[in-house]
């Protein structure tokens, strides 16, 4: 699950950051030990500089480029990049994974590093479930989920054009459920209940593949669809729909599921993105900037060093709901993150 994992690496992280940078990792951005979520969050960072138009490191690309593996996909980070990578590992969670693999791709993709954005895709591609999702370490019967499939849709439809999101749909809350739980995804097919954040990643890519956003004239209305209607944009229009109102009800805070406490500011900046970035939703794109902006030192510091990850995702909100990543929030995000780069 995505925020279990950004959960795991925020935990790995406050254990490791006191080990010593390796000097090959000269580019990567952030302090903190990348065992976790190397890949994941350069790539982030790499997505958030290209949207603010301002100039990504030669060595940051270099970083990340060493770190894909031979057939393409990545590991959450590769110490040894001579090394060969290990093969999907679900019930050690290590090796390739589908969501560092995923992001990888978009952000070499905007760069414009075509050739690596389309290995990568090729390798999601060959390791998707029957039932049209992905799980996050892709190995032979493991389970999809919505979270993972969100990013690898988003992946494919970015480099090639052609994702099947039918997962997605398959996961979403539709006729049979609550009228004000419609549009939302549920994690898995396990357990049909509202997952707020699987909902903002899903929406995030449906509207966007992962592309870079740019700012553009946002409408206060949410376009719906009807709950039996097939389709990817009709899927994205439902959980957008849902987004919308989820929003302007907690204030632009979405709290963590899955048996988790607190805000999660990455479902919430998410959310926000996808309606930004599909030119809808204006009350609950302010409303959710606001928040965001007023608790970003709290966010990109929540522990101790500052978070790459958590700078990146508030430059996109910055971008894509025409704000100032200059200043937001009272931080120069750009410069901010600049300053992470080892």
């Amino acid at each position: 699950m995505f925020y279990k994992t950004i959960a795991a690496a925020a935990v790995g992280a406050v254990l490791l950051s006191a080990s010593p940078a390796l000097a090959d990792d000269a580019g990567l951005y952030g302090a903190d030990d990348p065992t976790y979520d190397g890949v994941y969050r350069q790539s982030l960072a790499i997505l958030s500089l290209e949207a603010a138009d301002r100039k990504v490191p030669k060595s940051s690309i270099t970083w990340l480029k060493q770190q894909q593996c031979s057939n393409g996909g990545f590991m959450a980070y590769r110490s040894d990049v001579d090394a060969a990578c290990q093969a999907p590992d679900a019930v050690n969670f290590s090796g390739q994974d589908s969501n560092s693999t995923a992001l990888a791709a978009a952000a070499l993709y905007a760069h414009g590093d075509r050739p690596a954005a389309k290995k990568a895709v090729k390798w999601l591609l060959k390791r998707v479930n029957p039932d049209g999702g992905w799980a996050y370490y892709p190995a032979e019967g493991s389970i999809s989920d919505a979270n993972s499939t969100a990013l690898a849709v988003g992946a494919v439809e970015l480099v090639r054009g052609d994702a099947n999101a039918k997962y997605l749909r398959k996961v979403q809350l539709r006729c049979s459920a609550e009228k004000s739980l419609r549009g939302a995804l549920a994690y898995d097919t396990s357990s049909p209940e509202a997952n707020d954040n699987a909902t903002s990643q899903a929406a995030w890519t449906l509207t966007g593949g992962l592309g870079v956003p740019a700012p553009r004239k946002i409408s206060t209305k949410v376009p719906n669809s009807s709950c039996s209607a097939s389709g990817p944009k009709n899927t994205a229009k439902r959980a957008l729909n849902y987004l919308n109102a989820r929003l302007l009800t907690t204030g632009g805070e979405l709290p963590y599921g899955g048996g988790f406490t607190g805000t999660d500011y990455a479902g919430s900046a998410m959310a926000a993105i996808a309606l930004a970035q599909s030119g809808a939703g204006k009350k609950a794109v302010k409303k959710t900037s606001r928040f965001l902006q007023k608790s970003a030192e709290t966010w990109v510091t929540a522990n101790g060093n500052d978070s790459p990850a958590a700078l990146a995702m508030l430059s996109l909100v910055a971008t894509a709901s025409g704000e100032n990543p200059k200043d937001f929030g009272g931080i120069n995000l750009p410069s901010r993150l600049a300053k992470t780069r080892q």
